[in-house]
């Protein structure tokens, strides 16, 4: 019983809110619309990115330390290098910028949320589908023998 107190409740909330099943702090992630919470999982997903283009990165360089080095092959060097480019621009550089502006912008001009926020939400999910459907590149069949083949188009992509 906390009979009204401010602080008394403030942790009663708090033990509640440990007692949660976790499945429905999880279902509370995925399905959330707060401006907030969507540019926290856009800040993480970049990060998440990040640290993979860091080790094609780590992984390039390691090819390039010595002459006549035989660490990765040619065709593999050409799909870290695409890989890390577009993971770079596409999957770190712009969802950063997505994440602050989600949970910044709605704060300084006075708004409670940001416009269309189920819309906004669905932009996080799709824009994480797309990163990780083109991470499954390496796991897909080039053809019908079945060896994976991510993207190894260089840095402009352009047609061979």
């Amino acid at each position: 019983m906390t009979n009204g107190h401010p602080v008394l409740e403030a942790i009663d909330q708090t033990v509640e809110a440990r007692r949660r099943p976790r499945m429905d702090v999880v279902y509370g992630w995925v399905s959330t619309v707060d401006h907030k919470k969507i540019g926290l999982m856009y800040i993480v997903y970049a990060l998440i990115f990040l640290v993979i283009a860091g080790l094609q990165a780590m992984l390039m360089r390691i090819q390039l330390a010595v002459p006549n080095n035989h660490f990765v092959s040619p065709q593999v060097f050409n799909r870290l290098f695409t890989m890390h480019g577009t993971t770079m621009v596409f999957f770190v550089g712009m969802p950063i910028l997505f994440g602050f502006g989600n949970y910044l912008v709605p704060l300084m001009i006075g708004a409670r949320d940001m416009a269309f926020p189920r819309l906004n939400a669905f932009s996080f999910w799709i824009s994480a589908f797309g990163g990780f459907l083109l991470y499954f590149s390496y796991l897909g069949g080039d053809g019908l023998y079945g060896a994976g083949s991510a993207p190894d188009v260089g840095w402009f992509a352009y047609a061979r």
